[in-house]
């Protein structure tokens, strides 16, 4: 194989060295709620399909002198003829050492999976000899918490079950076990219940972290399940001690959104070297569309590798250009520079924990709706938002509303999050105004007022709270009471 450059795109941060090609194979079992891949439950792609695409992307590279290297995704086990995609994959490969020209080089070490496809073929002895056969040592898998936790986040009835015996499965195949435990506020309670099974089950490492959410919608549903630093503070010490990598677990303030942020507008950012730098990265879907962007990311459509033509589809591709992986998650675009980011979008005074106002005649309401707002959050339709929504930022002429200023915090979410913020600004007023504005809104738009929106914007204010607010804080502390109430929890 022949390795070369090709002349940057528009908008290109550097020559193509390398074609990455991510081809969504097979479809997952399970569908994780953090999951940085976004797999969802497709249907395989067939092998004749797959052969032909590596093939023929590999010689056009060739042919433009670059190199190529592609990964099967989402889950390759669970494709009908695993067994004979470890060698197909490695043979085409001009990143991985040894694999192109057969020698004990693997891109699957470790095999990642769920487990699960282990456990619902018949030949899970043939998948796992032919991983081993091209240099797989190790299988790696993953837990989101135990039990009826794990199966949730999972998105999958049994999934942890499955898990547990697709481990059983490899290690009787002779491949060794690792296995990764992530984090939620669900989940935290339970790393020594995992920790002490996973040795029990032949895992022989574990790496304890926090669930990760990227800027999909998927993730944004699900980001609140992240555990703020008041949750994991008091398990640090203990995490550090069962983790395989504790040096994660060190300094936790320093790796909060607000410790960045602050370092940002402080002109402190440290130089990130490009993780994949001359990569061009592609993903191939199932009917062999294919474009710009990550596993489970799309951003540019190139075309259709077999109506179009590969030759036509990856050189439009390569005449676009690349663009660094922290484009393709937030673009489209280049990013602004890290003290922009910051001073635009940042917060760089995290709220310090989730104790009720000490003037709170209800703790037990604060304390249920600081488990909702770190919960899964509702299937809400997304919007454009404001984020500071209220009467001061509303422009009035002659009686009519005229314009809405302070823009700098907006993004996209659900419009019950506007509604919400004014709401509780109008409590100055008194409940009533707040309660018609909220009456009007819903007249407005068709829509019924989600009162999950009340509590994630109340927890919000939470430390602001902790001043004496007076009769407006009693106010407040009754309008999360009733938001509480109706999304089943006490309202006293």
């Amino acid at each position: 194989m022949s390795e070369g450059l090709a002349a940057p795109g528009p908008g290109d941060p550097g020559a193509t060295a390398l074609l990455y090609l991510c081809m969504e194979v097979a479809g997952c079992p399970t569908v994780c709620r953090h999951c940085w891949a976004q797999g969802s439950g497709y249907g395989a792609m067939p092998l004749a399909d797959i052969e032909w695409v590596l093939e023929q992307a590999h010689r056009f590279c060739d042919d433009q002198g670059v190199g190529f290297d592609a990964y099967p995704m989402h889950e390759v086990a669970a494709h009908p003829d695993a067994a004979r995609l470890f060698g197909l994959f490695n043979s085409h490969s001009g990143t991985v050492r040894g694999c192109a020209d057969g020698r004990a080089g693997t891109m699957f070490e470790p095999l990642t999976t769920t487990g699960v496809p282990l456990v619902v073929r018949d030949d899970w002895r043939e998948v796992l000899r032919a991983a081993a056969d091209t240099g797989t040592l190790n299988l790696w898998t993953a837990f989101h918490g135990a039990g009826d936790v794990h199966d949730r986040q999972a998105g999958h009835r049994g999934a942890f079950a499955e898990t547990c015996r697709g481990i059983q499965r490899a290690l009787a195949a002779g491949v060794s076990v690792g296995s990764n435990v992530f984090l939620t506020t669900v989940s935290l309670p339970q790393p020594d219940e995992l920790t002490a099974m996973l040795p029990l089950l032949g895992v022989h490492a574990t790496s304890i972290e926090t669930a990760s959410f990227l800027p999909t919608p998927r993730s944004r549903r699900n980001e609140r399940l992240r555990p703020a630093l008041p949750d994991l503070l008091p398990a640090a010490a203990r995490i550090t001690r069962l983790t395989a990598l504790p040096d994660r677990w060190a300094d936790l303030e320093a790796r909060t959104e607000a410790a960045w942020v602050s370092r940002a507008k402080a002109g402190d950012w440290p130089d990130v070297p490009d993780p994949a730098p001359g990569d061009l990265a592609l993903v191939c879907r199932p009917n062999l569309d294919v474009y710009s962007g990550l596993a489970g990311l799309y951003r540019t459509r190139h075309g259709n590798l077999r109506t179009d033509g590969v030759a036509v589809v990856l050189g439009r591709a390569l005449a676009h250009g690349r663009q660094r992986n922290d484009e393709l998650w937030f673009g489209p675009g280049p990013l602004p520079a890290p003290d922009e980011l910051a001073a635009r979008h940042g917060d760089a005074a995290p709220q310090a924990s989730y104790e009720p106002p000490g003037w709170a005649r209800y703790p037990r309401v604060w304390e249920r709706a600081a488990e909702i707002s770190r919960g899964p959050s509702p299937e809400l339709p997304s919007v454009l938002v404001h984020r500071d929504f209220h009467p001061g930022n509303v422009l009035w002429r002659r009686g009519k509303v005229s314009g809405v200023v302070d823009w700098q915090a907006a993004c996209t979410g659900p419009a019950a999050a506007d509604v919400a913020h004014c709401r509780v600004n109008l409590l100055t007023l008194g409940t009533d105004a707040a309660e018609r504005f909220t009456a009007l809104w819903q007249h407005a738009s068709g829509t019924a007022f989600h009162p999950w929106a009340d509590v994630v914007t109340i927890i919000g204010f939470l430390d602001d709270l902790r001043d004496d607010w007076g009769p407006e804080g009693l106010l407040v502390e009754d309008m999360l009471a009733r938001a509480v109430a109706q999304l089943g929890g006490s309202s006293r």
